[in-house]
């Protein structure tokens, strides 16, 4: 049996929009934020090279808890998961801004993957069940915004707070945002969506998550592991084995915790793959312009945050033009001009020097900025808008991981070329030759999603699809 909860209309679903940008700005941000500070909490608290385990204990923590995020959206109803998720991660966001240690700072960290994983998938699942499918472009280009400006500005704040206070604050400004949303969200947000009381799939999660977790861990750790040591391999193969036998018991099961023949419809397909392939993109911006600015040129991270900002006002930009043009005429127009803009920017950085300009860099990165801006809310829409209802917290939730696990394999795989292009002691010069070669790997991916761009349709579907419905329904099995 399902329930459906009744969506608002007008004003109250743009208030409630706004609720859930909240939520996902606090969450966003986390996933940048922390990264400028690991230097001052590694002394602060005496961790060494174990610092690393804030960000990997995080990263793990998503995969576990994203995987189950449509079921319990499906079981529970979205509105009562993300409250929860949002208590979950604003309570860990205080313990991690109050950790005395290392192992307490880790263990909050993962309370907040766990909470911050479940939150944004869900979120995204609201936002659907808010608006009218003729709006759904306008609704996620605002909250892309959220979702994806609140990473381009966290090195800024981030290195602002640990400039003039201390990084405890990194975790502590999440207290008053989620305290101010969860008192708005009592109060304003509907219950949207369908309720389905199907059983709960345990093999799938422990395979889908364990197997994520593993794989995400040797990827994460191969640069410092060695790619051809024993424990980077055995953690790659178990993997690898793991997810091959989620995948088997999924597409077998009457009951799977996440429905992966969704990737039978064409356009999700297409639109999740190059989705991947921008994140991948999106994230060797994020992490390897910041560290070659840092290490090569001796720049702050305040300094480098402050050179992001007009990328995330460009990135603004383009989120609202995405979101206006593919509600008109289409997600193929938008992606095509997008993953272009996004293509030329990274091989932009691919043929920066030493002594290249700053002005000349914070161009290509809004040159970047405004392609991921206009890109980012057609892909969405394309891949999700059109699946059935009961669908829908399962194809956001599987959109989420992927675009995590895209940017743990651009991170390990880029960081394999900077490593092995530049040697052991590289010169400056060197090591800026590296850079430019992964980002040089980087524009061949942004060029293949060019690519499977030309594939998406044209025009804005005006039906939802009927075979997908028929081919899941026994699948489904609700009760």
């Amino acid at each position: 049996m399902s329930e459906r909860g009744s969506a608002p209309e007008g004003r109250a679903a743009w208030l409630a929009l706004a609720v859930i940008i909240g939520g996902t700005m606090m969450v966003a941000l986390d996933t940048t934020i922390v990264n400028v500070a690991l230097h001052p909490i590694s002394i602060d608290l005496g961790a060494g090279t174990n610092v690393e385990w804030v960000v990997i204990a995080y990263l793990l923590a998503v995969c576990v808890s994203q995987p189950a995020s449509g079921w319990m959206a499906d079981r529970y109803g979205r509105k009562r998961v993300f409250m929860g998720s949002l208590v979950a991660f604003t309570l860990a966001s205080l313990a991690c801004g109050l950790a005395p240690s290392l192992t307490f700072l880790i263990a909050a960290r993962i309370v907040q993957g766990l909470g911050g994983g479940a939150l944004m998938p869900v979120g995204m699942a609201m936002v659907f069940g808010l608006f009218a499918k003729e709006r759904h472009g306008r609704a996620i280009g605002a909250w892309g915004l959220a979702a994806m400006l609140a990473p381009a500005i966290g090195p800024t704040l981030g290195g602002w707070l640990v400039t003039v206070a201390s990084w405890h604050w990194l975790f502590l400004v999440n207290v008053p945002i989620g305290v101010v949303t969860f008192a708005a969200g009592i109060r304003l947000l509907p219950e949207t969506g369908e309720r389905h009381h199907r059983p709960f799939d345990l093999l799938g999660l422990v395979l889908g998550s364990g197997g994520l977790s593993i794989a995400v861990l040797g990827l994460s750790e191969a640069n410092s592991w060695g790619w051809r040591s024993a424990t980077t391999l055995t953690c790659l193969v178990i993997g690898l084995l793991t997810l091959g036998a989620f995948v088997a018991h999924e597409l077998h099961t009457a009951h799977p915790l996440i429905q992966l023949r969704i990737f039978n419809e064409r356009t999700f397909r297409l639109a999740v793959a190059v989705m991947m392939l921008v994140s991948m993109g999106q994230f060797a911006r994020l992490v390897f312009i910041p560290l070659q600015l840092e290490s090569l040129r001796d720049k702050s991270a305040l300094a480098v945050g402050i050179l992001f900002l007009p990328a995330a006002l460009v990135s603004a930009v383009g989120m609202s033009i995405g979101g206006r043009v593919v509600d008109r005429i289409g997600p193929r127009l938008p992606v095509l001009v997008g993953t272009t803009a996004f293509a030329v920017a990274l091989f932009g950085f691919s043929r920066l020097a030493l002594d290249t300009p700053l002005p000349l860099i914070a161009g290509i990165l809004c040159i970047q900025g405004f392609g991921f801006g206009i890109v980012t809310p057609p892909l969405l829409v394309a891949g999700l808008s059109d699946l059935p209802p009961a669908l829908t917290a399962q194809g956001t939730a599987l959109r989420s991981l992927l675009t995590q696990v895209a940017g743990a394999i651009a991170v390990a795989l880029l960081g394999a070329v900077i490593t092995t292009s530049a040697g052991a002691t590289p010169t400056p010069t060197e090591a800026q030759d590296a850079y430019n070669q992964a980002f040089l790997v980087a524009t061949i991916g942004a060029l293949l999603a060019l690519l499977i761009a030309t594939r998406m349709p044209r025009r804005p579907a005006t039906h939802t699809i009927h075979d997908i419905e028929e081919s899941l329904e026994e699948n489904l099995a609700l009760e």
